[in-house]
């Protein structure tokens, strides 16, 4: 956590839940992101206070989520789980090297590692989570390997495809969806993990990245080459509703309005007319809905988001 001036800061997530927006910063030396510091932050929705400093750590945090109960979630690179819910994990478990202060907010935060990962014995790199309570959490990794939290262990499941698990988002404990590498479509039942086949054939090797659910009961996932968005079911399948030449690192729904993070491209919006830039000087890495609002990440190297209010159209860059 180092304050020379070479030191680079990208905001990677942002989170909104009851009133609160969280965001998550990696610090880190050009070259060097795999040795990357992690922070998270809070401030009132609408507030352009100074956000508080809820987490400083030496770990390589990659994900944040938050769960209905208000708890904070997060996934490290070192194959460590983050929470501030009341979990039965080690208050401080023995980890070499790794460091961690809480300088605002009086927060307790528990960490712990995954178990190894059973068919290969390696430690695995947690990426994706989403969950539907602190007793019901999912989690993909780099390695393909998805492992699930049901409040007492830590179960896994491994589809045999070592491809990345990049999102995990679901509509219930019984529907879940997770998509990432090698054009990978898996949906967890409540009970097992199932591969879906990518419409454009099991060849086709895209980089799934976002989901989403419209009303109706379909599922949208959008893809980063050549812009595909495929809607469906697991029951019925996939097709591809749209090529939309673009690379679309993630999505969100907010308010019947499809938000688009479209990497160089801009942020944009999916409308009947197509896919219009809403703003060309944004490089999104992810975009997450809001009551009323949505947030874009910006650009790496540059440690602000983006907050679009949609009731006044107004648009506001913030930083911590």
């Amino acid at each position: 956590m180092s304050d020379e001036s070479d030191v680079r800061e990208d905001i990677l997530y942002i989170h909104e839940e009851q009133g609160t927006t969280y965001f998550l910063l990696i610090a880190y030396r050009p070259g060097d992101e795999a040795q990357a510091a992690g922070y998270v932050f809070r401030r009132p929705v609408g507030s352009d206070d100074p956000a508080e400093n809820i987490l400083a750590t030496n770990d390589t945090l990659r994900e944040l989520w938050c769960s209905p109960q208000g708890s904070l979630w997060l996934t490290s690179t070192t194959g460590l789980v983050w929470t501030t819910a009341p979990v039965a994990w080690p208050d401080e478990e023995e980890i070499a090297d790794l460091e961690f202060d809480v300088p605002e907010g009086d927060l307790t935060w528990r960490h712990t590692e995954l178990p190894a990962q059973s068919s290969n014995g390696l430690r695995p790199r947690p990426w994706a989570i989403w969950g539907t309570s602190d007793r019901d959490v999912h989690i993909g990794t780099f390695g393909g390997v998805l492992y699930h939290w049901d409040g007492e262990v830590w179960a896994q499941h491994d589809p045999g495809r070592e491809r990345p698990i990049g999102c995990i988002r679901g509509r219930a404990a019984d529907d879940v969806y997770a998509v990432g590498y090698g054009s990978t479509i898996l949906h967890f039942d409540g009970e097992r993990w199932h591969a879906i086949e990518d419409p454009d054939g099991a060849a086709t090797e895209d980089v799934l990245t976002g989901i989403a659910f419209p009303p109706g009961g379909d599922v949208l996932i959008s893809g980063k080459r050549g812009g595909r968005l495929l809607r469906g079911t697991a029951e019925q399948g996939f097709t591809v509703t749209g090529r939309y030449g673009l690379s679309l690192s993630d999505m969100a729904l907010v308010d019947g309005r499809l938000f688009l993070a479209a990497a160089k491209s801009g942020a944009a919006e999916l409308t009947a007319d197509g896919v219009r830039v809403l703003r060309d000087d944004l490089q999104p890495w992810s975009v997450a809905e809001g009551d009323e609002r949505v947030y874009f990440t910006i650009a790496t190297g540059d440690a602000a988001y983006a907050e679009l209010n949609l009731a006044t159209g107004g648009w506001r860059n913030l930083s911590y």
